[in-house]
């Protein structure tokens, strides 16, 4: 009966420090912030893009590798990329599609400072981005892809493991352009800046 409970109370113990290994180093949040279209339209006579301000924001998963400061994250965001194309023959504006669902999945270095117990880190990341144009098909001179690949370069600041403020820019990759009439060697790069605040929890 001894070793029955002896054994029981071994196991409890491996169980919650399994536990308390798997929450320190897997954790979940909300992506908060904004976006600055910086899309570039090229061999397009007769039209231009005016870039503006978006937002985008979603759910995070975090998995930090133990006792390193090498980090994976993935996340499933909303990104409203705002931009619209300027037709020069009568300055006229039209909005194309906008609405987007992206899926960026970063690699992160952390770097831990011991002088304020670990209290923040500073961080670089990098990583593919994957976007899903999901605007209606109305009526409009442009047409986009549906699917727009990219990569993401930033930097950022994480705070007592809770909180992480992050500033990056995603380089479109490939011709994002599925037709514009009136310039059919047109090509179009969906790239854009953007600040995020990231909540994170222990599961």
């Amino acid at each position: 009966m001894k070793i029955s409970i002896l054994k029981l109370s071994v196991l409890s113990a491996l169980i919650f420090a399994c536990s308390g290994i798997s929450s320190a180093q897997l954790r979940y949040g909300f992506n908060f912030g904004g976006s600055f279209a910086d899309a570039r339209l090229s061999d397009a006579s007769g039209f231009s893009l005016d870039n503006r301000s978006g937002f985008r924001g979603g759910l995070v998963l975090e998995y930090q590798l133990p006792s390193s400061g090498v980090a994976f994250d993935g996340s499933v965001l909303y990104h409203r990329y705002d931009t619209r194309l300027i037709e020069h023959s009568n300055a006229a504006r039209s909005a194309f599609g906008r609405n987007f669902i992206e899926l960026p999945l970063n690699v992160k270095y952390k770097f831990w400072i011991s002088s304020i117990n670990n209290l923040a880190a500073p961080f670089i990341f990098t990583g593919p981005s994957f976007m899903f144009n999901v605007s209606s098909s109305k009526p409009t001179l442009l047409k986009q892809k549906r699917f727009q690949p990219g990569w993401n370069v930033g930097i950022g600041l994480d705070v007592i493991n809770f909180l992480q403020l992050q500033a990056g820019y995603r380089f479109g990759i490939g011709n994002s352009l599925r037709s514009l009439d009136g310039a059919d060697d047109a090509t179009l790069h969906t790239s854009g800046w953007h600040l995020s605040a990231i909540l994170l929890f222990d599961f």
